[in-house]
């Protein structure tokens, strides 16, 4: 439209050119011209011949810049020109009285407008830069106001941040329905929005854009119809700031988890490392929830990717506080019982990567009783009383005793410490099944949530 515009002003100027005329004949025409118009002309009636006849109305959008969608309170930001064009008969003249004048400019506010909305505003206001309007000769009103457009969009963000979104933004009359205001496109036949002077933005591009023309009736409006236009736009998200912001840090959180069981099962360090794991993936989700909305129909993935790792992370705290206890069962004075000797020792610890070492485990014949050193004087053969013993009989006697005595205290700390290992091994052996689990689980949820 802006085209034909160009042109009536083009021709104005040629045919000024060609008839020679001087600058002031041309400023006093178009006053002389202006004058004519506004004479005895009123803005509040609507340009009709006939009270009952709509007046048609063309409207564009040219969408300059798409500024930001906001995903907290679901708002699509632009800024764009509105177009609109229509008849006034009133406004019409001859060229040729005039100078060859083919436009003239004049302040909105002298002539009358359609009241042309944006119906799915989120404001009370609008910004708006009001330009003049374009006058032409044969009667058509060309105005052309840039907004700065807040609507509603209602987003879909199951696929954060690979997602992608439709917006809508729906232009009408807020007091003329359609037997007195009637909407049809301005611009090319296939019913494209312009983007001419588009600027592009780093986070949305746009894959397509249409037009389509609306009849409503609303409520409480009697069997009236208004006129609407509503303008859609498919965008696709940029995800690399999302990827490395929310996607990375979490993938490695979720990564450390299986780890943990790698190292000793003595370590309390392991329950530390459990503890940062949570805290940093809950420090993620506090950024995560400050950008998405609080209340949505659908989670993001990304929010059940990080959900799941919190429960990963929270049993992988409890399993290690097991696998601890476990392991400390020795120093009480329990035998690892004979299934689980046989079932972790002899039969998972080669499946789990922890090879076939010199340990062998302790039959119930070859563990000697904790409680051995509560008699270790009562085993030995009580001396005669009634025979009479030199002093030196006496002294190596004794030293007999305390050797057997420590002999028999090491047996037993032998025997304790064998005890302390097959529980030592057992604790090794689950762990190892934990970390395997643990990092299967955590490949299949990444790749099924995040693939």
């Amino acid at each position: 439209m802006l085209d034909l515009v160009m042109v009536y002003l083009v021709i104005s100027a040629s045919h000024a050119a060609y008839q020679g005329l001087p600058n002031t004949s041309i400023v006093n025409d178009e006053e002389r011209l202006i004058k004519t118009l506004m004479n005895d002309y009123d803005p509040r009636i609507r340009p009709v011949n006939a009270s009952k006849s709509p007046t048609i109305v063309a409207l564009g959008l040219s969408i300059t810049e798409i500024v930001e969608l906001h995903e907290k309170g679901e708002i699509l930001e632009t800024t764009a020109y509105v177009r609109q064009m229509w008849e006034d008969s009133r406004l019409k003249w001859d060229p040729n009285q005039f100078s060859g004048t083919m436009a003239v400019h004049l302040p909105a506010s002298s002539v009358w407008k359609p009241d042309v909305v944006l119906l799915n505003n989120v404001d009370t206001e609008v910004s708006m830069k009001e330009p003049l309007i374009i006058l032409l000769a044969h009667g058509a009103v060309f105005y052309s106001p840039q907004h700065r457009l807040r609507s509603r969009c209602e987003l879909d963000l199951s696929r954060f941040p690979f997602d992608s979104q439709t917006c809508m933004i729906r232009f009408g009359s807020w007091t003329y329905d359609t037997t007195r205001v009637n909407f049809t496109h301005l611009g090319s036949k296939d019913n494209n929005i312009e983007y001419r002077d588009f600027r592009t933005n780093k986070e949305w591009s746009v894959l397509e854009s249409y037009v389509t023309k609306l009849e409503k009736q609303y409520d409480g409006g009697g069997e009236d119809k208004y006129s609407i236009m509503e303008y859609k736009f498919h965008l696709q998200r940029n995800p690399v700031y999302y990827t490395h912001m929310f996607i990375m840090p979490a993938v490695l959180v979720a990564a450390l988890v299986p780890f943990q069981f790698m190292l000793p099962p003595e370590s309390k360090e392991r329950i530390t490392l459990g503890s940062i794991l949570m805290l940093g993936l809950l420090l993620l989700l506090t950024m995560l929830q400050d950008l998405l909305p609080e209340t949505h129909s659908t989670v993001p993935t990304l929010a059940s990717y990080y959900t799941i790792t919190a429960v990963w992370i929270a049993l992988s705290i409890l399993t290690s506080i097991w696998t601890i206890n476990i392991q400390s069962r020795g120093p009480r004075r329990q035998k690892v019982p004979v299934f689980i000797r046989h079932f972790f020792l002899r039969g998972l610890k080669r499946l789990v990567c922890l090879g076939d070492d010199t340990y062998y485990p302790l039959d119930e014949s070859e563990t000697v009783s904790m409680r051995g050193l509560d008699r270790p004087l009562d085993s030995m053969t009580k001396p005669d009383t009634t025979t009479t013993q030199s002093k030196m009989e006496k002294d190596i006697e004794e030293i007999l005793r305390h050797v057997h005595t420590m002999a028999f205290r090491a047996t037993v700390l032998e025997a304790r410490q064998d005890v302390r290992n097959e529980w030592h091994q057992v604790a090794l052996v689950i762990d190892r099944l934990l970390c395997f689990l643990f990092f299967i689980t955590f490949l299949l949820y990444t790749f099924v949530l995040l693939g």
